[in-house]
């Protein structure tokens, strides 16, 4: 009985020590695995910080662009109106200077017609004169070759 009362003893230390560092092991796994969840839980949470981070990063960085998306677009749409604007100026310009064109050109063809016309009178006049002169200068000159007897149309 004693040697069995010793290995019974024996055993029960053996069992003992066992379930000791069982539970030691129990422990420190539950201090591990706690260990681990608050690494896993920082690790989240600074994710979670760096992802909202670089989300309001993106977010101003899509405002800042959308802004100066509507900016580009008024001022794409300003310099268009006032091109269209300079280009109505200029057809108006074009169209008044036109108007003006043809109008002088008017002016001119009616001075020119005027000018013809009173250039054509007088010479008409002049012709009429030089030709009455030179009738009568050639009846004067047919009268003194006559004088002299002398047949006009021989000479």
């Amino acid at each position: 009985w004693r040697d069995v009362t010793w290995q019974a003893k024996a055993d029960n230390e053996v069992l003992k020590r066992r379930l000791w560092d069982l539970e030691k092991a129990l422990e420190q796994a539950r201090e591990d695995k706690r260990d681990i969840h608050e690494e896993m839980t920082r690790q989240y949470q600074q994710l979670q910080k760096q992802t909202a981070a670089h989300s309001q990063r993106l977010e101003a960085k899509v405002k800042s662009l959308q802004e100066q998306l509507a900016t580009r677009l008024r001022e794409s749409q300003q310099t268009q109106e006032a091109a269209t604007q300079a280009l109505a100026e200029r057809d108006r310009t074009i169209a008044q200077l036109q108007g003006r064109l043809d109008a002088m050109e008017r002016e001119y063809e009616k001075i020119l017609h005027g000018s013809l016309d009173l250039m054509l009178a007088k010479m008409a006049e002049a012709s009429q004169h030089w030709e009455e002169i030179g009738t009568t200068m050639a009846i004067e000159h047919k009268e003194r070759l006559q004088e002299f007897s002398l047949n006009p149309l021989e000479i």
